[in-house]
């Protein structure tokens, strides 16, 4: 008897129990009204919307597109309390700071020959070695042959003796570093090594921006009496915090139309 009355009771607070309920929900800046519906599996009640799934792009143009169509659909015409984040390694967007948790991800593709390069500062070479390194930057730079034939003829040294380690000359003449060897035959001279070249080389897979970066080269006499060479760009930094300014700068032309979108670069 007991039982029953039990379950008369429980089916009367289930029949008196509201399946949807309205409630105030606080965000970061304001609050709203939500709908939750009541879940019988778990016994409680939920939100009423669901979730929708995080998106990630790859090209800062389909970025920007994503922006101006999740701000449309939310009909959110001055982009207010939406956020863009432009870093190092790509950025995010968030349409709604306020409540959301919905997020849009730009995972930035560098291009080849930015990678390239960015690998290889700071390496020391074999003259053979660093022939390969110029090869694979044939497409960035603009009087490559007249640079390869140019140091392909430091082939000479690296089949002789070192008298000195290379020396920075600058005057009216010539200007790069000089260096004298010597032959097995006795034969002695002097060659000039270029200082560097310059590399233009877009920012991202497909980019129309490139950028100009210099290299600079370091000549040495090895422990072995052999030529090294190192890479150095120690303006490489600063060019990539330009690229990602630019990006962010592009982001803020793109999405004009939205005064309030907030969109930062940070790196």
């Amino acid at each position: 008897m007991l039982d029953e009355i039990v379950k008369e009771a429980a089916d009367l607070l289930i029949k008196q129990r509201p399946e949807k309920i309205e409630k105030l929900q606080y965000g970061q800046y304001s609050s709203r009204i939500i709908e939750l519906l009541y879940n019988d599996g778990k016994k409680e009640y939920e939100q009423l919307n669901s979730r929708p799934e995080n998106k990630t792009v790859g090209s800062v143009k389909a970025f920007a597109a994503c922006i101006k169509e999740e701000l449309r659909r939310r009909e959110n015409t001055t982009g207010n309390k939406a956020t863009v984040r432009i870093f190092s390694n790509g950025g995010y967007f968030i349409p709604d700071e306020d409540f959301g948790i919905f997020k849009i991800g730009y995972d930035r593709i560098n291009s080849q020959q930015w990678n390239f390069i960015k690998s290889n500062i700071n390496k020391v070479m074999t003259h053979r070695m660093f022939l390969e390194f110029i090869q694979a930057l044939k497409p960035s730079i603009e009087n490559f042959e007249e640079l390869f034939a140019r140091l392909s003829s430091i082939r000479m040294i690296g089949n002789s003796t070192l008298c000195s380690t290379p020396i920075f000359v600058n005057d009216k003449s010539e200007q790069g570093y000089k260096c004298t060897y010597k032959l097995e035959d006795g034969y002695e001279g002097e060659e000039v090594l270029p200082q560097g070249f310059i590399c233009k080389v877009p920012f991202v897979k497909a980019g129309e921006t490139a950028y100009e970066i210099p290299i600079e080269l370091l000549f040495y006499r090895d422990e072995d009496d052999s030529l090294g060479i190192r890479v150095m760009c120690p303006l490489f930094e600063n060019i990539e915090e330009q690229a990602i300014i630019d990006e962010a700068e592009y982001i803020k032309q793109q999405t004009a139309e939205h005064p309030e979108l907030l969109v930062l670069s940070d790196f």
